[in-house]
């Protein structure tokens, strides 16, 4: 025994150098990464109006209202249609909004966050919409996706707003005032510099996708997978009034009736609005690890289950879930998708985003998945609105609108394409 112990502290001691690094004081790296590039705070929060029309490229998210969509160029800002004949919507302009993800509306004002600010315009005049408030920093910053894997240099907040990255060489000086263990440092700066990319008087429909909800007087938003943000928006503007933790990682949110409903990866989060200015948590029903929205109605709510990147594994799902008491939902069904995404209902036909868009009869909603009535796969689906029997799409490849008025006679009546 002893002379095993000998040899293994020989072998450790001969191998030591090749897994240590030197106690050095600074070190020099020359690596590729993503350079910042700035707007002066100003700039960025001087009022916007409205240009003209300008190509999809990246759309988002998709709001419905009145005669008009208002549908999200991911971190750029929000075309808006003018959707009276669904058959040859317009483009009539593009309200640049740097760093817009979500929006909702209610009663002509419609809110949107820029960055770290809320930001509420007059749609009265959707063709003209006009800056009312801003709410500053009310958001944590999140920068602009870079869109490869290299680190993120320095960013100083005080030289302004990221509103883009250059990928160029770059040479820094590292400080060390301790031993530290032996790896690649140029590759560790990537991860953890990377860490950094975390009718007048109506409501908007949004899509199943969205993290902004509207309930009378209050807007909800889910912030960075874990916030759940309650402002009031009672007088043309929009003021914090409670932020708080959600009780798990959400990811999309759905209002419906006095009930807030979240998807998250693991699982559907119930809060009750009964209290619309301190939601109350109700219950958490866990599922299989995915990426889940969620649309509600009457005693059911329905959820998509799909993997992919970052969603943990490889299932891929239609569940149905029996939420008549919210503080004790029950998985009642599921049924196997092949890519399922946002989803929306509108009485007894249920529409699922999987590769294209799917319809289902869910009369019996145990029975959801089982009776397809219609399938469309020309273009891939992310979110959808049904309403009055109008079918609007967004996906990768733009927006697609279709006529269910005859459920036996499904038919495409526009598209809108992105600029590829």
């Amino acid at each position: 025994m002893k002379y095993s112990k000998l040899l293994y502290l020989l072998a450790f001691s001969l191998l030591f150098p090749l897994f240590s690094c030197e106690d050095d004081v600074e070190r020099t790296e020359t690596f590729m990464a993503n350079v910042p590039v700035y707007m002066s705070y100003s700039e960025f929060r001087q009022e916007k109006s409205i240009s003209k029309s300008q190509e999809m490229i990246q759309p988002g998210k998709i709001c419905m209202y009145g005669n008009y969509l208002f549908i999200n160029e991911i971190s750029k800002g929000i075309h808006i249609i003018n959707n009276s004949n669904p058959k040859n919507p317009e483009n009539i302009g593009f309200l640049e909004i740097i760093g817009n993800i979500d929006m909702a509306i209610k009663d002509n004002l419609l809110f949107v966050d820029s960055q770290s600010d809320l930001v509420c315009f007059d749609i009265s005049n959707p063709e003209k919409p006009t800056e009312k408030s801003r709410s500053k920093d009310v958001f944590y910053y999140v920068f602009p996706s870079t869109g490869n894997n290299y680190p993120i240099d320095d960013v100083d907040p005080e030289k302004g707003v990221v509103i883009d990255w250059v990928v160029q060489k770059i040479t820094k000086k590292v400080e060390r005032n301790r031993p530290m263990p032996c790896y690649d440092f140029a590759s560790d700066l990537s991860s953890s510099w990377s860490s950094y990319n975390k009718s007048s008087k109506a409501t908007a429909i949004t899509g199943s996708m969205a993290r902004f909800a509207v309930n009378g007087d209050y807007l909800y938003v889910i912030e960075n997978n874990y916030l759940l943000k309650v402002f009031s928006i009672s007088d043309n503007k929009a003021s914090l009034i409670k932020s708080e933790y959600a009780r798990s990682t959400v990811e999309t949110l759905f209002c419906y009736k006095e009930n807030l409903f979240m998807g998250g990866p693991s699982g559907l989060c119930i809060y009750s609005i009964e209290d619309p200015q301190s939601p109350k948590y109700l219950s958490f029903i866990t599922h299989i690890v995915g990426c889940d929205p969620v649309v509600v109605q009457d005693d059911y709510a329905y959820v998509t289950v799909r993997s992919g990147n970052f969603c943990g594994q490889n299932a891929n799902e239609l569940m149905v879930i029996d939420v008549k008491e919210p503080s004790n939902p029950q998985i009642k069904a599921t049924f196997t998708m092949q890519e399922p995404y946002g989803l929306s209902i509108d009485g007894n036909h249920l529409f699922v985003c999987d590769n294209g868009i799917k319809i289902f009869d869910v009369s019996n909603p145990l029975e959801a998945g089982k009776k397809q009535l219609a399938a469309f796969d020309n273009m891939h689906g992310f979110d959808v609105i049904a309403y009055g029997n109008l079918l609007m799409m967004i996906g990768n490849d733009g927006l697609s609108q279709y006529d269910y008025s005859d459920i036996n006679n499904v038919h495409l009546l526009s598209t809108i394409s992105v600029n590829k």
